[in-house]
């Protein structure tokens, strides 16, 4: 894990999204190691993909965006353009512990803004 946020400080990663990243991946560890060590074998993994490094860099400048900013809907469409071509082994693996997913939904307190709250429902649809 520290490798994985250092790797996130050398990409020029916000400290508020180091943060956010080191205690989603503490609660998923002690609570459910083994889709834990799946999940951030990929994100490592998905780092290594400029396009992906590129959208990880940018949702994280956008959570200071205002939530009418126009670069949102650019930024919207080529995530859904990225997951379309891409597909991820562990959004389609089942979470082991159903109550830990929505206690790592709900436990973050900054885990998202209007920019970001906004930049959600783009990418829905």
């Amino acid at each position: 894990m520290a490798d994985f946020l250092d790797d996130l400080r050398r990409l020029g990663v916000s400290e508020r999204q180091r943060n956010l990243e080191r205690d989603g991946w503490i609660l998923m560890q002690t609570a459910s190691p083994q889709d834990a060590s799946v999940w951030i074998a990929e994100k490592r993994e998905l780092l290594n993909d400029p396009e992906f490094r590129a959208l990880y860099l940018d949702h994280d400048a956008a959570y200071d965006w205002p939530p009418d900013d126009p670069r949102l809907p650019a930024l919207a469409d080529r995530t859904r353009s990225w997951y379309v071509r891409h597909e991820s082994r562990s959004e389609t693996r089942p979470v082991s512990n159903e109550a830990v997913a929505r206690l790592a939904e709900q436990s973050q307190p900054g885990a998202s803004s209007p920019a970001w709250d906004r930049l959600a429902r783009l990418m829905a649809g």
